[in-house]
């Protein structure tokens, strides 16, 4: 973390603080949950939120990959735009906590520079109070193709395990724990769609079907949720070339990033089929059935139908390829990724408390994506 000094100084009276019993409208705080509409694209999962007192409206993105909160702000120098910016002068719960500036990456090789500030947000009409962000006033894209921050969006959420952001102050799920029910957000979502809801601080029954399966959170510093999966077959092959691997639970990576020999196993013998390093995965006759995919999470064992694999064709519809990518690398501690094609088929739970991941099945049946319903692209 890089520490700036501030020029200027925002004066704003800082919130007094009663020491003594819990009051009923405290005690309510200590259990709240929330639920928050989505709308999902190739850049990850985007809600509506509130920020201040009034409140101010932005779009935001839920990244589970980020720990921190930062939003633009009408201090930030030119051409960053894309999104509503925050006035903090207009709010009558800002507070100014640090008076100082920090440096903090957002994805990709791109950087912000942030005021640090703690303010009242407002998700899907509840309020959670003294949350730590950032002001946003300089981006530098660097070695990033992101032309925008939060790739258009007014600002992000960070859902990741961190217990601190960069500027040091608590992190989004750290900072909010004592005002909620349960120390734990669900997300359901949903590919044909393009939506979903999160709902912070509990697990409505009503999302999934089954029991939840639970797998540990590998250990890392940067709070990435990283698990380990473990293939078990495919079709009536039932001797993977890979069994296991780690994989980073990402909301802003869409594509299932498999051991590419794990994708070479699952389309061999499939008629046609050719790696195709343009695509970073195979194309097959779009007339053929692919087969199913079990894997396992923890304690379940779950199935991608070979009806909800295909993702884009040719013109003609002949030839197809999958939402499933491959990634050669050799090294063995390499981390994949858990991206949100794969967390769609089911109902995902980051567990704070325990450190761990659920996953269960949906209570509806997964969509079938036949050839016709397919994205059409051209093949180079």
């Amino acid at each position: 973390m890089i520490i700036l000094s501030r020029e200027i100084t925002v004066n704003k009276p800082y919130c007094r603080v009663s020491i003594g019993a819990w009051s009923d409208e405290a005690l309510e705080k200590r259990s709240q949950t929330s639920s928050i509409g989505l709308t999902i694209g190739n850049d990850g999962i985007v809600g509506q939120i509130q920020i201040g007192t009034p409140g101010q409206s932005m779009d935001v993105q839920f990244d589970s990959t980020f720990n921190g909160v930062m939003v633009q702000s009408d201090g930030e120098e030119p051409i960053i735009g894309g999104g509503f910016q925050y006035n903090h002068s207009i709010s009558t719960t800002f507070r100014d906590t640090q008076d100082f500036a920090y440096v903090e990456g957002i994805g990709e090789g791109a950087v912000a520079v942030a005021f640090a500030g703690n303010e009242t947000v407002d998700i899907g009409g509840t309020l959670f109070s003294e949350v730590p962000f950032g002001e946003m006033f300089q981006y530098n894209r660097l070695t990033s193709g992101r032309l925008m921050p939060f790739n258009g969006a007014s600002g992000v959420i960070g859902l990741g395990y961190k217990p601190v952001q960069g500027s040091g102050q608590s992190s989004f799920m750290y900072a909010i724990k004592d005002q909620l029910q349960g120390w734990v957000c669900t997300l359901d979502s949903y590919r044909a769609w393009n939506n979903g809801t999160l709902t912070i601080g509990a697990t409505p029954s009503l999302q999934y079907a089954d029991e939840i399966a639970w797998v540990d959170r590998n250990p890392r510093d940067d709070g990435i949720w990283s698990i380990n999966i473990t293939a078990v077959s495919s079709g009536g092959k039932i001797d993977p070339s890979v069994t296991s691997w780690s994989a980073s639970v990402s909301t802003e990576v869409v594509s299932l990033v498999w051991p590419q020999r794990l994708l070479d196993w699952y389309f061999a013998g499939i008629s046609g089929a050719a790696w195709s390093p343009n695509d970073v995965t195979y194309r097959y006759p779009c007339n053929t059935t692919l087969p199913d995919f079990q894997f396992a999470l923890g304690n379940g064992t779950f199935t991608i139908p070979g009806s909800y694999l295909p993702y884009q064709r040719d013109e003609s519809g002949t030839t197809c390829i999958t939402l499933v990518t491959g990634d050669n690398s050799t090294e063995s501690d390499h981390e994949y990724s858990f991206g949100m094609w794969w967390s769609q088929i089911g109902v995902l739970i980051f567990d704070y408390e325990n450190g761990k991941v659920g996953f269960a099945n949906k209570t509806m049946p997964l969509p079938v994506f036949a050839p016709s319903s397919l994205q059409v692209i051209t093949f180079t």
